[in-house]
């Protein structure tokens, strides 16, 4: 199986709509070891409108070494990040001047998500004004929007604008439908895709298990394709340098 990195992953227990519990978190870190990955992002919901908040202190930092302790005290070979997955409000720009929000591995890249359903105006905007900051928005699952399934260059503008698109591996392999799996491909398909990650959520549904996904980026496209966005561009992110980008291609 080969060495992959997971930037998207609900792990950190009882804080969001992902584990649960400790027992849980290091099931899922166990998954994700056994299935090739070797550095893992933790990214809880932040900023969730009347759901979640999340936001950067002391208490989130506790979290994450009580998760870091439990992996070294397993044994399990797996580097653990801290990040989050910041909901993009119209005040999102504000809430990072405020150093609520917690860019993946203190670089300048934010993980951001939106509504399934929004304004492409508004999404635009607060990606503006994050850019203004200085921050350099990874979008989560573009696949996902539903203004992104039915105009394509919505996300070739992000792109253009300075943005990068993290795609869910689940959506590669259907788990959300044939029109998000058909979106998916098209972002591949054009080289906009930057990034894969699990947005894992258990180890049971939604799993941190990456390597299907991963074999069919290779049998579909190549295995440069996937070596460069299921390591190549994760490194790059935590480690604040550019990304390569990808060109149009397909077997």
């Amino acid at each position: 199986m080969a060495d992959m990195i997971d930037i998207h992953c609900h792990i950190l227990p009882g804080l969001d709509d992902g584990s649960d519990c400790m027992e849980t978190s290091l099931e899922m870190a166990s998954l994700a070891v056994e299935n090739g990955t070797k550095i893992l992002v933790a990214t809880p919901h932040c900023n969730i409108p009347n759901e979640y908040t999340n936001y950067f202190d002391d208490y989130l930092i506790q979290y994450f070494l009580q998760l870091q302790k439990g992996i070294e005290r397993e044994g399990l070979p797996l580097r653990l990040a801290l990040g989050m997955e910041t909901f993009g409000t119209d005040n999102l720009p504000r809430l990072f001047r405020q150093g609520r929000l917690l860019t993946l591995n203190n670089t300048r890249y934010l993980l951001v998500e939106f509504y399934f359903s929004d304004d492409p105006e508004r999404v635009q905007a607060v990606l503006e004004g994050l850019l203004e900051e200085g921050v350099i928005p990874i979008v989560a699952h573009p696949e996902r929007y539903e203004y992104v399934r039915e105009d394509p260059d919505l996300a070739a503008e992000w792109k253009e604008m300075g943005c990068l698109l993290q795609v869910n591996k689940g959506s590669i392999v259907g788990s959300f439908g044939r029109s998000v799996q058909d979106a998916v491909h098209y972002l591949l398909q054009q080289g906009m895709a930057d990034i894969v990650a699990s947005d894992a959520h258990s180890p049971y549904r939604r799993t941190p298990f990456m390597g299907e996904a991963y074999n069919m980026v290779c049998d579909l496209y190549s295995l440069q394709e996937a070596q460069r966005i299921f390591w190549d561009n994760p490194l790059s992110v935590l480690q604040d340098r550019p990304t390569e980008p990808g060109r149009p291609r397909r077997r």
